[in-house]
């Protein structure tokens, strides 16, 4: 147990995800006490909601605001007091419930969400809220907060979809992660699958017509139709794509149109 005890106190050192050393215990942590030679004082125990940890066979110890530590002291102390003679206890964090991490924006199940096992990365977030709203959605956003100074950690979430591990960053106690919620625009007319598509930065007429599954045999691709803040901008998207005319950026809430040929 010792062994495994110090491997979680290195591991967590080298990952950065918290300090474990100077971590201070809350309400709804889950804690794995140990005493040595005494089973029936051994186990899994929850910091319960007045920052107490009941120690079977014993009493209710305080431990909220405490490091590993200082609650391995208290306890021990407590156990000194009328229970065990030169009692060796050992005490490890299983679940980080008291420090959570806000996640908001284009979420299913927005909420906050404690530490599982004292580290999160942000792919195992996202999950645990249930998925994005927007399955394209191209970006989210951790803020943290460091030494009073925010601190704004962008997500490529393309990357994180394709496996990037780098993209896949860890989160602390106290990181919000943010998902904006994504703009669209709209295709609609003769395209194969009609409807909103997810926005990016630099999308362009062919981006866009591509996402909503290109356009049909009985497309009239000389008319199509932009429709930006009332005023329609038209295009002949068949000189677009034979490279005789630049395709045209789009902008968000743009609403495309592919008529059909009266031929």
């Amino acid at each position: 147990m010792i062994f495994v005890l110090l491997a979680s106190l290195a591991a967590f050192a080298a990952d950065g995800v918290a300090d474990i050393l100077t971590y201070e215990i809350g309400p709804g942590d889950l804690l794995y006490v140990q005493v040595v030679g005494q089973p029936d004082m051994t186990g899994e125990a929850r910091v319960d909601g007045a920052g107490s940890l009941l120690v079977p066979q014993a009493r209710a110890v305080g431990v909220t605001g405490l490091t590993l530590d200082e609650a391995r002291l208290a306890i021990t102390t407590t156990l000194a007091d009328g229970y065990l003679r030169n009692p060796q206890v050992l005490v490890d964090i299983r679940e980080f419930a008291s420090k959570k991490i806000a996640v908001t924006g284009g979420v299913k199940t927005p909420d906050g969400y404690s530490l599982e096992g004292g580290r999160s990365r942000v792919s195992d977030v996202l999950m645990r809220a249930g998925g994005l709203m927007d399955p394209a959605a191209p970006r989210a956003e951790i803020w943290r907060d460091v030494q009073g100074v925010r601190q704004i950690i962008r997500i490529d979430l393309q990357k994180l979809r394709s496996g990037d591990a780098v993209a896949d960053i860890e989160l602390i106690a106290g990181d919000h992660l943010y998902v904006p919620e994504v703009d669209q625009v709209y295709v609609d007319g003769q395209v194969a699958k009609p409807g909103g598509v997810a926005f990016h930065d630099n999308m362009t007429l062919t981006e866009a017509i591509a996402q909503a599954g290109s356009v049909t045999s009985a497309a009239r691709r000389q008319g199509v139709i932009i429709t930006r803040d009332g005023v329609q901008i038209r295009v002949n998207f068949q000189r677009v794509q034979t490279g005789k005319d630049a395709d045209v950026a789009l902008q968000p809430k743009d609403q495309i149109y592919i008529p059909e040929s009266v031929f």
